[in-house]
């Protein structure tokens, strides 16, 4: 994880969080990442270090759900679309 986030910071510069949190007996993962726009998601989803990492990833654990907010474009929702995500629409709020 740390080489990927390395690669992620350095190369995936519309990335704008990139963390990944262990529960305390390291049996399960959380994965949050925050994007510019959809389209730095499709980026970071399609890049070579992504692929690779996430098909390690899956040979030893699994997804057990994907959390989506936002308001993504249609491209990102279907390739999404097979992890069956539920989506939150930007309802209210800012960020700093």
């Amino acid at each position: 994880m740390d080489e990927t986030s390395r690669f992620v910071e350095g190369n995936e510069p519309d990335t704008i969080s990139y963390q990944f949190y262990l529960n305390k007996d390291q049996t399960k993962c959380l994965v949050h990442e925050t994007f510019t726009s959809s389209e730095a998601a499709l980026v970071h989803i399609n890049s070579v270090e992504s692929q690779t990492i996430l098909l390690k990833i899956l040979n030893v654990s699994r997804m057990n759900k994907l959390d989506v907010y936002g308001n993504p474009s249609e491209g990102l929702r279907k390739v999404l679309a097979s992890h069956s995500p539920q989506t939150y629409n930007s309802f209210a709020g800012f960020s700093h």
